[in-house]
């Protein structure tokens, strides 16, 4: 009997000891692998993770020697045949991967763990295979969910009995594989103080923090912040803790009495971020940017009620989904923007099924790069499922491999490899988008099935499209210009592909909005490539979603406006550009409690979007609901505190926390906030002493005109006319106010939309040359609106 150890290392052993020998190492020992969950292993699968850049003979030919070296050394049964499948022979190889499997699946969490011992092939590498190494890392990270999720019942399990002792050691073991993780180091904290050991709970939180700093440079959860201070505070020892007082999770299972070993803290010994250093650096932005936000979206969940299912609920209720940025392995890095835009289409493809829940992009693509497992990506984005996968494009082939997870436990439930001509990638998205919805149980209508057959692009169209996509979401002005000329040059190559004339449509009012291009220079195009996508495909959601924009901004036509957002979510419904936009419409109209709904169903596809989270704070604002309008904007700002809007860089003058403040009557605290802004504005520190010391001798209005004075002096374009309305209203000044809210009017500046509902006009808005402005817009009974519902709201106004 052999045994396969694949967990902390790699080797084959007897019971004489381990085998040595050409038969147990490189491709041999790999295959072995491959087949130690027991599962048949089709050839073809084998060909494509062991040897993906031979051809399909040469690759036959290095299976049946591999097979030949394994039979020859070990027998001639140790690995079975069946048709084109291969399979290990359980009564010849023992594998501790299958045992560990077998042992959790019969709910025996104990002695599973107690099989592991470190992350699966550590140490153990394909250098001729990126195929393989992904492969590798997918399993390293789900054997290491599976192994938390068993510690963590243990854990719980010996909570809810009040044995202490016993929580303590499974959570050091779970604090061990995830140093980082807030809730584990919360869990271990409440767990040492329960069983007396406050001193140890106290340690604990300052090796989190440690760890954290180090690794990540973030900061502890809030949660863990104020247990390690209330610690710290008491005293006084109590009695342990009963299981209530720390949770309400039930008993999973019987106490743990088992002494905890110290597995590596690290689960994975290669990324798929290796073979991409854009990627890698994605990646550890990601996890700070999961670290951080983390106890907002958890603070979020509890409002709702909502939370991710579990496998044991009705299959309709786990139909969501987050979709990773696919790993490039082809030989050039630059083509990320081909891997990111394959991920980005199959977002889309899979939000026409109907029924099925995706995260949006920015969420999806924040928290991918191979250094989350499974069960964290599903917890902070509450989706059931998780699809990742990867891309190796070699001149006209191209290689795609996907996989299909469950978040709550790491298992795979659908996987497959696509060897095609680069031609026939849109097949191979569609043929994605149908398998996820057979392994969902999820029905077609409404969805694939019934969706018109768009036309398929050129090749060389479709790949100049993915890389304005790919510099469009970058969102500085070169590279939204940059954009805009790829997406002109698809056009030119395929005048009848819809999606490259949505793409510029989308990305013109972005350059406009941030002072890239001049509003006459862009609408024209704007309008050309708007009208030509819906004429091409009136089904396209994205195409809706630009015209209602176009409609919104820059032509005032209200109905229009409400009609195509309206349209884009029918088509769409995990569109969270649909819903954010629709969102901004909603407010703009005074109907506050509509949008703040759709804004929050926005965040709630996309709940790491900083612009949405953002803006959701403004609601609030504009709302009256000043406390949590404070914390939305808190939590934000803590995440990103350089985004435009919190710099307030655009046609609105000052937007976050300060405003918030100045409402409240807090001048001096407001004044704090509109500094720091400055200051990551990049206003010289002369400059912003000057801000100082006209606040300390004109108040708020004092700080206000020293601001105006600096924006108007300014080298550069004529500043944005809204900007200079905005600062005049603040000072008090109607007169002025008027005449630059007059000059925005005539220049048809696109913020104008709001101006009835915006807080900063309030001391000033009945001026009968602003009234008139609002009565041309059509936006005077939203200004009422918005003024009954501020004054209704959660705190007087000043």
């Amino acid at each position: 009997m052999l045994s396969l150890k694949l967990l902390g290392g790699a080797s084959l052993e007897r019971s004489g000891g381990p085998v040595s020998g050409r038969a147990a190492r490189g491709h041999r020992l790999a295959l072995l692998a491959l087949l130690a969950r027991g599962r048949p292993l089709s050839r073809d699968k084998a060909l494509a993770l062991l040897w993906p850049e031979s051809d399909t003979d040469r690759g036959r030919r290095m299976l049946s020697d591999t097979l030949y070296l394994l039979r020859g050394a070990f027998g001639e049964d140790v690995v079975l045949s069946s048709g084109d499948d291969l399979r290990l022979n359980p009564e010849r190889v023992a594998s501790d991967v299958g045992e560990l499997e077998r042992l959790l699946d019969e709910g025996r969490p104990e002695p599973a763990v107690a099989l592991y011992q470190g992350p699966f092939l550590d140490g153990f590498h394909l250098s001729d295979s990126a195929e393989f190494e992904e492969w590798a890392d997918g399993e390293r990270a789900r054997l290491a969910g599976r192994y938390s999720a068993a510690l963590e019942a243990l854990a719980e399990a010996s909570e809810a009995g009040e044995h202490w002792n016993d929580a303590v050691g499974w959570w050091r073991r779970l604090a061990a594989v995830e140093p980082g993780n807030g809730r584990i180091a919360l869990s271990l904290m409440r767990a040492l103080d329960a069983a007396g050991d406050r001193a140890g709970a106290l340690q604990h939180a300052r090796v989190h923090a440690a760890v954290l700093r180090e690794a990540f440079d973030a900061e502890p959860d809030p949660e863990v912040v104020a247990l390690t201070e209330r610690l710290r505070r008491e005293s006084v020892a109590r009695p342990a803790a009963s299981a209530a007082e720390w949770t309400d999770r039930p008993a999973a299972g019987p106490p743990a009495e088992s002494p905890p070993p110290s597995p590596a803290p690290e689960t994975g010994a290669r990324t798929a971020a290796a073979s991409s250093p854009r990627r890698g650096r994605r990646a550890a932005a990601g996890i700070v940017l999961i670290g951080l936000v983390l106890a907002g979206v958890a603070v979020a969940v509890s409002r709702t009620g909502a939370a991710r299912p579990t496998p044991s609920e009705p299959a309709a209720a786990r139909r969501s989904i987050a979709v990773l940025p696919f790993a490039n392995l082809s030989a050039d890095a630059e083509q990320d923007y081909f891997s990111d835009g394959l991920a980005e289409e199959l977002i889309g493809a899979l939000s026409r099924i109907e029924g099925l829940r995706v995260a949006a992009r920015t969420s999806s693509f924040a928290v991918g790069g191979g250094k989350l497992d499974v069960r964290t990506i599903g917890d902070t984005l509450r989706v059931a499922t998780v699809l990742e996968g990867s891309v190796r494009r070699d001149g006209r082939r191209l290689r795609v491999s996907a996989r299909l997870a469950d978040a709550a436990n790491g298992y795979e439930l659908w996987s497959e490899d696509y060897d095609r001509e680069l031609k026939d990638v849109f097949a191979v998205q569609d043929e994605i988008a149908r398998a996820i919805a057979g392994a969902l149980e999820m029905r077609l209508a409404g969805g694939l099935s019934d969706a018109p057959a768009r036309r398929i692009p050129t090749v060389e169209a479709h790949d100049l499209y993915l890389r304005g996509v790919f510099v469009r979401n970058q969102l500085t002005g070169d590279a939204l210009a940059k954009a805009v000329d790829y997406f002109d040059r698809a056009i030119q190559l395929d005048s009848t592909y819809a999606l490259a004339y949505t793409g510029k449509a989308s990305a013109l009012p972005a350059l406009v909005w941030y002072g890239h291009l001049p509003r006459a220079q862009a609408l024209p195009a704007m309008r050309e490539a708007a009208r030509r996508a819906l004429q091409l495909d009136p089904g396209l959601g994205e195409a809706h979603v630009a015209r209602g924009m176009l409609a919104f901004y820059f032509e005032w036509d209200w109905p229009v406006t409400e009609r195509e957002f309206q349209r884009a979510i029918t088509l769409n419904p995990s569109d969270q550009h649909a819903h954010h936009m629709y969102a901004n419409y909603l407010v703009a109209m005074g109907r506050l409690d509509e949008g703040i709904a759709a804004r929050r169903r926005a965040l709630e596809l996309d709940p790491l979007s900083i612009r949405t989270g953002t803006l959701l704070g403004r609601d609030y604002f504009v709302a009256g609901e000043y406390d949590r309008a404070a914390e939305q904007y808190q939590r934000m700002t803590e995440i990103d505190s350089t985004s435009p809007l919190a710099l307030g860089v655009g046609q609105e003058a000052s937007f976050g926390l300060g405003d918030v403040y100045a409402w409240q009557g807090r001048d001096a605290d407001a004044v704090a906030e509109y500094l720091k802004t400055a200051r990551l504005e990049g206003i010289s520190p002369a400059e912003i002493d000057a801000l100082g010391r006209a606040f300390a001798a004109g108040g708020l209005p004092g700080y206000w005109r020293r601001r105006l004075e600096l924006e108007l002096a300014g080298a550069g374009p004529p500043p944005e006319p809204l900007r200079i309305a905005s600062h005049w209203a603040r000072i008090g000044d109607a007169e002025r106010t008027a005449q630059w809210v007059e000059r925005a009017y005539e220049e048809r500046s696109a913020a104008l939309p709001f101006l009835g509902v915006l807080p900063a006009y309030d001391g000033v808005r009945r001026h009968p040359r602003i009234v008139a402005v609002l009565e041309r817009l059509k936006l005077r009974e939203a200004a009422e609106r918005a003024a009954r519902r501020r004054a209704a709201g959660s705190a007087p106004p000043r």
